[in-house]
């Protein structure tokens, strides 16, 4: 169920990214899993990028204080207020709270409220200054927009609310110049509305091609990840292939250090004879239908069934020492017996048998997997040289194959 479940949620996850991929229309954001897993991956990047941009733009934004020393002389003091007072300790306060992680919204919304309040400020400034300098003051907000849209390159729609805010800032600066003619503001007007459309149409094209490059790179990885889990699973039984147990063993080491291992061999007992007997598709149920057996037997946790290749399986046990693994084996053994699946074998019983070897080891730094097979697939041998349809080593007792009952 397991497998199916994770085959079903990687379906799933394709068809979203074609879907999305094939989407036509103005809309940027992904459907909502998509979506989250997007702010997961590039959210981290984006705080980092805002924390330095953000103390980039207050050091530009507060190093202006020596043209308004020269500029705006009769509203110095204000502005000293407003830079280093009200500006500087809330993107302080900003890049502290973008520093901790905060949900997106908060994250780009924080950056909308800087840049407002960046040109809020030199709206006040130039509403409280009588110099006639002044008028040029309001390019200074064309700056901020433009350093929100294009450098910090916020997600679109709040770059539109960023860039709708500071012109409307704009425009009321405009408006509070009375001195100034009205061709100047209007062409001045145009000028931020011309600033903040090029700038927003760039934008979008760029996280457009931001996120169908990032929903690229995700299928990129799918189809990794799924040519990995096929080139470890064996397509006939389902079971992991050696190259899947040397993974799965190189994660035990870490967990289970030093604990005692067995691996056991398993032989399906005359199985040449059987396909020439029974035809291919049978011998692939009948591999099948004792793959099937092993894995019942087998715990949930701790034991790990993979096929060797042809009719052979290995049974990895974790914390079982030989004498135990001797007994699960007789378990397996008899289990196979007992189904009494029909064979025409040259000797032995008219049913499905097979052999055991075992060999136990340790988890230890020096552990060798290849080593512990070798030693199952000797004891294998011994078993098949015995007669077949038994266990090496012997559980005691039973030294000899049991032919009648299994």
């Amino acid at each position: 169920m397991d497998d199916l479940h994770g085959k079903s949620a990687v379906d799933l996850q394709f068809a979203l990214i074609d879907q999305a991929l094939d989407k036509r229309g103005f809309a940027l954001r992904f459907p909502r899993a998509l979506e989250e897993q997007f702010e997961q991956e590039t959210g981290p990047v984006r705080v980092r990028w805002y924390v330095r941009m953000a103390l980039l733009s207050l050091a530009l934004f507060d190093s202006l204080i020596v043209l308004d020393y020269f500029s705006l002389p009769d509203a110095f003091g204000l502005a000293l207020v407003l830079r280093f007072g009200l500006v500087t300790s809330l993107t302080v306060a900003a890049v502290w709270i973008t520093a901790r992680h905060p949900p997106a919204a908060v994250r780009e919304g924080l950056q909308v409220a800087l840049s407002t309040i960046m040109a809020l400020s030199i709206y006040m400034l130039v509403v409280a200054s009588a110099s006639p300098l002044r008028e040029n003051y309001h390019l200074g907000i064309l700056f901020v927009m433009m350093f929100t849209v294009m450098v910090l390159r916020l997600r679109w729609r709040y770059a539109l609310l960023a860039a709708a805010a500071t012109v409307t800032v704009q425009l009321l600066t405009l408006a509070s110049l009375q001195d100034a003619s009205v061709q100047s503001k209007g062409a001045s007007a145009f000028l931020s509305l011309a600033f903040a459309g090029f700038a927003l149409v760039a934008l979008y094209s760029l996280e457009k091609m931001e996120r169908r490059g990032w929903l690229r790179s995700v299928r990129d990885r799918l189809c990794a990840q799924v040519f990995e889990e096929l080139s470890i699973i064996d397509p006939l039984t389902g079971l992991g292939n050696r190259r899947a147990l040397e993974q799965w063993v190189t994660i035990q080491r870490q967990v289970h250090v030093g604990r005692p291992v067995s691996v056991v061999m398993v032989d399906i007992d005359h199985f040449k004879a059987y396909n020439d007997t029974f035809g291919h598709l049978a011998g692939d149920d009948c591999l099948r239908r004792i793959s099937g057996l092993l894995v019942s037997e087998a715990r949930k946790t701790g034991d790990r069934v993979c096929r060797f290749g042809g009719e052979e399986f290995i049974v990895f046990l974790i914390d079982i020492d030989q004498p135990t693994a001797i007994l699960v084996a007789e378990r397996m053994r008899r289990e196979i017996a007992a189904r009494r699946i029909p064979h025409r074998a040259p000797i032995g019983p008219p049913f499905v048998t097979a052999s055991f070897g075992i060999a136990t080891g340790a988890l230890t730094d020096d552990f060798d997997l290849n080593v512990l097979i070798e030693g199952a697939d000797a004891a294998l041998y011994k078993a098949k040289q015995r007669g077949r349809n038994c266990i090496e080593p012997p559980l005691l007792g039973l030294a000899e194959p049991l032919h009648a009952t299994g």
